[in-house]
């Protein structure tokens, strides 16, 4: 492999490394959000290992969130580190109803929809949506 050819596949490495890392953040924090309901039997949290595959990036293993509640099934779902004007995308949804989160190195995460602060108090207010949809 010649010097670019390396250069590059090590930014590919630590690109894929900084990403892994900012969705494991994120799912610490959202478990650290919903553990009230959590503790109190409204939900119940996995974490579900996926596979994913980018061009530049080629295989990458990664976590899903899995939120169960009596009637809905919502997934924190990694969709890719390359997204149009961020870093990286991960759609919080229960499949008929969706909330893209961006992830950006200056403003952390973003809710696309609103584009302001991934905060615990928006989180819940899309977690509530999502449950009663």
């Amino acid at each position: 492999m010649n010097e670019p050819e390396e250069t590059g596949r090590l930014m590919n490495q630590q690109i894929m490394e900084d990403w892994i890392s900012a969705l494991d953040a994120l799912n610490r924090q959202i478990k650290q959000w919903v553990a009230d309901r959590e503790q109190r039997g409204f939900l119940s949290v996995k974490e579900v290992p996926v596979t994913k595959y980018e061009e530049y990036l080629g295989s990458y293993q990664v976590k899903m969130l899995v939120l169960l509640s009596k009637n809905n099934h919502i997934d924190v779902c990694p969709v890719g580190r390359f997204a149009l004007g961020a870093i990286g995308r991960v759609d919080f949804t229960n499949y008929k109803k969706s909330f893209p989160f961006l992830y950006s190195s200056r403003k952390g995460w973003v809710s696309l929809d609103s584009r302001k602060p991934l905060t615990e108090t928006l989180f819940n207010e899309l977690l509530d949506q999502l449950l009663d949809y």
